[in-house]
């Protein structure tokens, strides 16, 4: 089914009902044929991160902290997902430690990580997951976010059930609810409780919720949006907003980013200036949108790809010389 680009923004715009530096200074991190990346935001200087794992064990997902850590989790197609480990380095690129994906015991089926995020100070870890425990009549299926400690790897994580989809904005998470509900997690329940004030709801829109990244200054957030109906050859899409505040009211201007095909893994630069994400392109890095009021964002800058092969960009502080 074809939309109307425009109805569908005034739509999504209607029904986002909110209860409640220099380009030099960042970089953007990222997983391209199995190895992880650094690139400056204009992808003049790059550096691999990691050096390519052994036989048919890839780098699969990254993610960057405010002061530029970096997490990269590596994953053996050969074994389940509960092995997946992961290492984190500093801003500079040494190493900090090697950890593992932890997982709750009992169940016969993992699926992780489903989002990966890090705190502003590099040192809390959440991750999405499903488990599946396949009993006849009757299977189980549980769906959640999971929280550690990202240097303490040993210890198995706060699971909290229903949150899906996590980012992070300080020591706090932003998560998916029943398809279609973003949450905020309470500030002085953060970053382990499950307690969350709703945010905004995309019913009726024709579209799931998934991933919302909120920039550092809690005034841009941009959801990644994708078609309910699975046979849908709509692709996903982009929905970038000014914001008052993180879990504050939409302000005027909420409008598609300019992507190519299906488009998710974006992320915000700190200041709230810059824009990654994953689209049929590869890795592309914009400025952030004028907010001008028209249903395709004009961007501040315009979009270039960093990488024809890159997937899961997070944009940081770590250096890339």
């Amino acid at each position: 089914m074809k939309r109307a680009w425009g109805s569908l923004v005034l739509g999504l715009a209607a029904a986002l009902v909110f209860t409640g530096s220099a380009q030099a200074a960042f970089s953007v991190s990222y997983t391209s044929k199995g190895s992880v990346w650094l690139s400056s935001l204009n992808g003049k200087q790059k550096r691999k991160l990691a050096a390519d794992p052994k036989g048919k064990v890839k780098w699969i997902e990254t993610a960057q902290s405010d002061n530029g850590r970096v997490i990269a989790v590596k994953r053996d197609p050969a074994k389940i997902a509960n092995l997946n480990s992961y290492v984190l380095w500093g801003p500079t690129g040494k190493r900090i430690i090697q950890g593992s994906l932890t997982v709750e015991s009992g169940w016969t089926s993992y699926v992780l990580p489903l989002s990966l995020d890090l705190s502003s100070n590099g040192k809390i870890l959440t991750y999405g997951y499903q488990y599946f425990t396949y009993n006849f009549p009757v299977s189980s299926l549980e769906n959640g976010t999971s929280v550690k400690s990202v240097t303490a790897s040993f210890l198995n994580p706060i699971n909290i059930v229903g949150e899906q989809w996590p980012t992070m904005v300080g020591s706090r998470i932003v998560a998916m609810q029943q398809d279609v509900f973003a949450g905020v997690q309470k500030a002085n329940k953060a970053p382990y409780g499950d307690d969350f004030s709703g945010w905004f709801s995309v019913d009726g829109t024709g579209f799931d919720l998934h991933r919302t990244d909120v920039s550092a200054t809690k005034k841009i957030a941009i959801a990644e949006l994708d078609p309910s109906a699975s046979d849908s050859k709509d692709p996903s899409v982009l929905l970038a907003s000014r914001v008052n505040g993180l879990g504050g009211a939409a302000l005027n201007g909420t409008c598609l980013l300019p992507t190519k095909g299906d488009a998710e893994s974006v992320s915000v630069s700190q200041d709230g200036k810059a824009i990654a994400w994953k689209d049929n392109r590869g890795v592309v890095v914009a400025g952030v949108p004028t907010f001008g009021g028209s249903t395709v964002c004009k961007l501040t800058r315009g979009a270039k790809v960093i990488s024809k092969t890159g997937a899961f960009p997070s944009i940081g502080r770590a250096k890339v010389r």
